[in-house]
């Protein structure tokens, strides 16, 4: 099975502002399970991993930039 995945910058707001959490390349079902998370829907927790190898949980993401690949 070929999973599509795209990479993404992950940012969390506080009361200072918004904050650059890293990058990951996120599937469907990560961008799913954010999209819950965005709408208070998610059920389960759901963590996503960073490309530095860090878990984070998708409640901790308010925001999301996909970013641009080289292509071949």
């Amino acid at each position: 099975m070929n999973l599509l995945v795209t990479l993404f910058a992950i940012y969390t707001c506080d009361e200072a502002g918004e904050h650059f959490l890293g990058q990951a390349y996120l599937s469907e079902k990560d961008l799913q399970a954010i999209d819950q998370s965005f709408e208070e829907q998610l059920l389960e927790e759901y963590f996503i991993t960073m490309k530095d190898g860090e878990q984070v949980a998708v409640g901790r993401i308010d925001s999301i930039e996909e970013l641009p690949t080289e292509k071949d």
